[in-house]
């Protein structure tokens, strides 16, 4: 569901009316927040999606990275998760579910944690996912309301896993871009949390399906911030700007080359990017400025839905370079994009991209 849309059934909900309720859906958060006691709160988070890569293993593993990243992203450690999966009742397919499952498992086991149970139910394309629920302490946790003015902008991981995965099912993906994108959306923000939290950062969130900006205006509008976002500071994965360049007939997806095909695909091809980059672009670009001349595949790559992105974060300047040697000492990726500024009077701009 489109960021708009998604907006538009939110606010038809009333606000939670229990005190323990910290965190609801007023604010596009990554995860509901619920306190126990003076010292505990529970997260709740849920997300599923259908497959992106071929083999189910590692989408299995995929998708339970992706779910857990919003414990990770409010500053909490997951406890235990339950499944989601609507599979066809098809005999030749309905095994794939067991590996898809065993890469879920695995990639649980590798956090810290057991899927303790879950749900199925028929659907004729196959959709998996966990909901996962982790604990914070409530004077700790991370929000959308969290950033200060002045704080930098850390990114964790490239952008550009939508635009791939497109591409792989296309089957016109370099060999390094898919390892190197399959990589990235099956490693863990688990290290990257907990570099956040033992620096001190303001606050954080992920960059999943609603893209960079998207995500990046849902913590501006909590904060009352605007941003400036340095293009030429924003990593995208190796490979990704030449395959939005590349067109390709989806009727002919699949097809072996004849004759002729490749002419048949660039004079009547599309690009591979995702229809949720159209729709993002659409509820986003209102309260963006851009750079002027910015070529559009750039700005597509800033809306790019992610799928397992990495963690946007913001900190003091004072711990910046802190917050990057801790995450660069675990492996991390560690991008400084920009920077929050104070709102004043506020334009209908959020964002500056230069």
């Amino acid at each position: 569901m489109g960021q708009g849309v998604l907006a538009r059934v939110l606010s038809a909900m009333p606000p939670p009316d229990d005190p323990r309720v910290l965190v609801g859906t007023s604010h596009a958060d990554d995860g509901g927040v619920f306190r126990l006691s003076a010292e505990e709160a529970l997260i709740g988070t849920l997300d599923f999606f259908t497959p992106i890569v071929d083999d189910p293993y590692v989408y299995g593993s995929i998708a339970a990275a992706n779910s857990l990243s919003d414990v990770y992203a409010m500053g909490g450690e997951p406890l235990f998760a339950l499944a989601i999966a609507a599979f066809p009742e098809d005999g030749k397919i309905l095994p794939y579910l067991a590996d898809v499952m065993a890469g879920a498992a695995d990639k649980a086991k590798e956090a810290g944690i057991c899927i303790i149970g879950g749900h199925t139910i028929k659907d004729r394309e196959p959709k998996f996912g966990l909901s996962v629920t982790g604990r914070v302490h409530p004077d700790r946790m991370w929000h959308n309301r969290g950033a200060k003015p002045g704080d930098a902008i850390v990114l964790t991981k490239p952008l550009g896993t939508g635009i791939a995965t497109s591409a792989i099912k296309w089957g016109i993906c370099p060999k390094e871009t898919e390892e190197a994108v399959i990589a990235s959306m099956s490693r863990l923000n688990a290290n990257a949390s907990k570099a956040g939290r033992e620096v001190g950062i303001s606050t954080a969130t992920d960059v999943t399906g609603f893209g960079l900006i998207g995500h990046l205006l849902e913590v501006l509008e909590g904060s009352g911030l605007t941003a400036e976002i340095r293009r030429q500071d924003v990593p995208v994965f190796p490979g990704v700007r030449d395959l939005m360049r590349r067109k390709r007939v989806d009727a002919l997806t699949g097809v072996r080359p004849f004759p002729g095909s490749e002419w048949i695909h660039g004079a009547f091809g599309g690009h591979p990017i995702p229809g949720g980059t159209h729709q993002n672009m659409a509820h986003q670009l209102g309260r963006v400025r851009l750079a002027p001349m910015l070529p559009a595949e750039e700005a597509y790559l800033l809306s790019d839905p992610q799928t397992s992105g990495g963690l946007l974060m913001f900190v003091p300047t004072a711990s910046v370079e802190a917050l990057c040697d801790a995450l660069r000492a675990t492996g991390e990726g560690a991008w400084r994009i920009g920077r929050t500024v104070e709102a004043g009077d506020l334009e209908m701009q959020r964002i500056t991209v230069i």
